[in-house]
């Protein structure tokens, strides 16, 4: 049986209004990295933000912050999120990438973003690894052609917070990817109140997942989360369990 596999997203777009260990600097970023490899994380998705907070994939903060952390932990995969909305337009997204001095990993590319394409050849030709980020049963037949690449994970991510709505949304992804094809970890992950039943979802299907403030602020059955390892480590204990629950029937 495959080892299960848990990533961690940093941050994602939340800010410290929503919690205030959410870590938005170099720094803050690089402590938490280095806390979470100690717990046993080996790969984080993150969003590199600038001087006042706002995400960034300029070469100077892109630079500093994955300077920042493989500094204190060289070891831990850094997979870099390329969403829109980061920068103004896909082809500026395009020239910063072009013009990183400092490569993360992986690039995470969601398939169903304008200029996508673009972006997976450069990091093809820069050597960066690749996540697919597939929202939509469209996207998995894209991602099928695309097969010839670098690729580290697929990400089958429904949108809704709503864990009914997210659960027919995975299997309309479910079944247009039908048994996993690639030998890579196929990732399901849920939002807010859908991240635990996804997670749930996850150990039985595919036993691979995300958690992460990116994600989820609390942990199973509510209670506000210390922080991304306290995530990591309920996430991964939950996991753990649903598997030992699956194996029991």
């Amino acid at each position: 049986m495959r080892p299960v596999f848990l990533q961690v997203a940093l941050n994602g777009s939340r800010s410290k209004a929503e919690h205030p260990a959410v870590p938005v600097t170099p720094q803050e970023m690089a402590d938490d990295v280095q806390r979470l490899f100690a717990a046993g994380v080996r790969s984080v998705h993150l969003h590199v933000r600038d001087g006042q907070g706002r995400e960034s994939l300029e070469p100077p903060h892109v630079a500093a912050t994955l300077n920042a952390i493989r500094a204190v932990c060289p070891e831990m995969e850094l997979a870099l999120s390329t969403a829109e909305g980061i920068t103004a337009t896909p082809a500026k997204r395009l020239d910063f990438i072009r013009a990183w001095t400092v490569l993360p990993d992986t690039l995470c590319v969601n398939l169903a973003e304008e200029g996508t394409q673009d972006v997976i050849l450069l990091a093809h030709e820069r050597g960066m690894g690749l996540e697919a980020g597939l929202f939509f049963p469209e996207n998995v037949e894209h991602f099928r052609t695309l097969k010839h690449l670098r690729w580290r994970r697929a990400l089958l991510e429904p949108l809704s917070t709503r864990p009914d709505e997210a659960e027919v949304q995975l299997q309309a992804l479910l079944n247009v990817l039908g048994t996993p094809w690639l030998d890579i970890p196929h990732v399901i992950h849920g939002v807010d109140d859908a991240t635990y039943p996804m997670l749930y979802r996850a150990a039985h299907l595919t036993r691979a997942s995300r958690i992460g403030f990116e994600d989820v602020l609390t942990l199973p059955g509510g209670p506000p989360a210390r922080d991304n390892t306290q995530l990591y480590q309920a996430g991964m204990c939950f996991m753990q369990e649903a598997t030992e629950e699956f194996r029991g029937r």
